[in-house]
């Protein structure tokens, strides 16, 4: 009798099998009869049924590989590992019944490595695919390793055999009611045969019987398969409901420190998942409830010392023993986790190591900066010395009187950059070290200011520079140190000298509100690039690191400036535009000390120096007048 794979099998039952056989394992299958027909199939890639088998010559390429792998298919092998013309790799098991070839049950499209997008997309032109669409479903494609193919496989090949004979006995079983009438009829026509022909049936129903146990017992091996590759799976499975657990595997026992599968039974799963995920449980379990398949959750398990594990959880309904249940399937994603969370401290660690080694680059560039500042003013005081000594050899000359006195001044100008440099680094260490003290006073910041602008004016004066002053009040009596005053004023004025050209104007405005007073310092020089805005109150930080720079400077005088006004409880700001002009906005909280002595400052430019040297030429020494000295 001719027969085919679909008059063996009952193929609804098998798709629902093979339906919750995916969704537990998550392995795609196809059955494939003798002719290359698809008699079922879950888990196909997009890229096989949304592209391959949608375009007539890439279909007519599967249903070949498909005729290829029926007809090189060996009997005595448990299955064929091929890889289709479409470029992706499949397993075949043959279904042979009465070594009869009648199909194939396949697993795929999977690969075992990472696509070759380069060969996908020239595939995807040579038959008109929507190029990005086809490459996202090849990247969908899932890889296997061969340990679980050959798994899956073997499971495959052992759920063939069952096939082929539950087939082949549901056909015997077919034709012997066919004989079981037929011999009813002969019965009833025939009275006198009936004895004997009983006889011979009964003989057929004992055979059938025990055809019956022997798949009664192969029934029985399959399910025992089955139960070994559900305990075999390295994922926890759970089944329960409203809370209760009523199946759980290996994996999920071995999870929660609990050695026997059957002490789980009964007991509630919220005993095993962490308090604050208890709310969680609750939504999902009610999501899947309603039909649906939940997708991947992170959730946390406790197990029986009370240790966390960060598990990733899917679920669906489920029937068991005929009630309706939940599926739960958790993978364990602890080690996951703490790899990215070593990843991001590696990351914090190269992050820290490459700003060491910025802050060492900057230590460098400082002392090379600082031993420059250093080495050319007593180069120059050095070379002023011999001069001098060379020149007072015959000093009755009145000539070279004035010669004495440029190179006494040249003595003084670089003597004073020395002592501003180490006032500076002075100042900075102690304010840093927490030892530096203002010596606050009730001070009319308005005089103090406007005073200190106007004596600079011999310096804006000789380099062709305009000074303007202005305020909203002429009194504000707020306590200040009138020392620091200076070095903030002058440091910003000096700045505003050094990068204003010729012909430029320095504009110097105080105004105040009811709680703070505001000093701004504007000049129309090279302003600064905002790029380097935000670094300029770093210690040590200059705009222009070159040693050929038009004006000297350590880089600290802005730090310094900045840490005096945050002593204060001030702050300072910058407003730049870039080859236009700059200004530095001070605020100062108006504050008085209480019982405190109107200080009204007259400046004095030797009132506040050290060593009787004027804090002015201080402050200046870095602007070089040499040229004009020297006219």
């Amino acid at each position: 009798m001719k027969y085919s794979l679909e008059d063996l099998i009952d193929i609804k039952k098998f798709q629902r099998l093979m339906k919750e056989f995916y969704y537990i394992t998550e392995i795609p299958h196809g059955l494939i009869d003798a002719e290359g027909n698809i008699l079922s199939g879950i888990g196909w890639q997009d890229v096989c049924i949304k592209f391959h088998r949608m375009n007539p010559r890439s279909a007519f390429r599967c249903k070949e590989s498909d005729l290829t792998v029926s007809n090189t298919l060996d009997s005595n092998k448990k299955f064929e590992l091929y890889r289709c013309k479409n470029g992706l790799m499949e397993a075949a098991v043959p279904i042979v019944v009465e070594n009869k070839y009648m199909g194939i049950l396949g697993l795929g499209q999977f690969l075992f490595q990472e696509p070759d997008i380069t060969f996908f997309r020239k595939q995807a032109e040579e038959f008109g695919y929507d190029i990005d669409r086809y490459i996202e479903a090849v990247k969908r494609i899932p890889i296997f390793t061969r340990e679980k193919v050959q798994a899956s496989m073997d499971y495959f090949f052992h759920l063939a055999e069952m096939l082929s004979n539950m087939g082949l006995n549901s056909l015997k079983q077919k034709e012997t009611e066919n004989l079981l009438l037929k011999a009813n009829e002969e019965l009833e026509e025939k009275v006198s045969e009936r004895t004997a022909k009983l006889a011979i049936v009964n003989k057929q129903l004992k055979k059938d019987i025990k055809e019956r146990k022997i798949i009664q017992r192969k029934l029985e091996e399959s399910e025992e398969r089955y139960k070994k590759l559900i305990e075999i799976i390295p994922d926890s499975i759970v089944v329960h409901d409203k809370g209760k657990i009523y199946f759980v595997n290996p994996a999920f026992a071995q999870a929660v420190g609990i050695e026997n599968c059957e002490e789980l039974i009964g007991r509630k799963i919220f005993e095993f998942i962490h308090p604050h995920d208890h709310i969680l449980l609750e939504c999902c379990t009610n999501y899947i409830t309603k039909g649906n398949i939940l997708p991947l959750t992170e959730k946390r398990l406790i197990d029986v010392e009370g240790n966390l594990i960060d598990i990733e959880a899917t679920g669906r309904l489920f029937n068991y023993k005929g009630e309706k249940a939940v599926l739960t399937v958790a993978r364990d994603i602890s080690e996951r986790k703490r790899i990215k969370k070593l990843q991001k401290k590696i990351k914090e660690e190269q992050r820290l190591l490459k700003e060491s080694k910025e802050y060492e680059k900057l230590k460098k560039e400082f002392f090379a900066n600082l031993s420059h500042e250093f080495r050319t003013p007593l180069n120059i005081i050095y070379g002023s010395i011999q001069l001098l000594e060379h020149d007072l050899k015959d000093i009755l000359k009145i000539k070279k009187c004035r010669s004495i006195n440029k190179r006494i001044k040249v003595l003084k100008r670089n003597t004073y950059r020395l002592l501003r440099l180490y006032n500076n680094l002075l100042d900075i260490t102690r304010i840093d070290s927490g030892y530096f003290e203002l010596e606050l006073k009730n001070c009319n910041i308005v005089s103090l200011v406007e005073n200190i602008t106007m004596s600079v004016a011999e310096y804006t004066k000789s380099n062709n520079i305009k000074v303007l002053f202005d305020t909203d009040k002429e009194e504000n009596i707020i306590a200040v140190d009138c020392r620091a005053i200076e070095r903030i004023m002058l440091n910003l004025l000096s700045n505003a000298v050094k990068f204003s050209k010729s012909g430029g104007e320095i504009f110097v405005k105080l105004y105040s509100t009811d709680k703070d007073v505001f000093i701004s310092v504007k000049d129309t020089g090279i302003g600064i690039p905002e790029d380097k805005q935000q670094i300029i109150f770093n210690p040590f930080r200059q705009v222009n690191k070159s040693l050929t720079r038009d004006h000297e400077g350590s880089g600290i005088g802005l730090s310094l400036v900045e840490a005096l006004v945050n002593l204060h409880n001030g702050e300072i700001k910058v407003n730049s535009e870039y080859k236009q002009s700059s200004e530095f906005i001070i605020r100062f909280p108006i504050t008085q000390i209480k019982n405190g002595e109107k200080v009204d400052i007259d400046y004095d430019m030797n009132h506040n120096n050290r060593n009787n040297i004027n804090l002015i030429d201080i402050e200046f020494s870095d602007i070089y007048l040499l040229n004009r000295l020297i006219k």
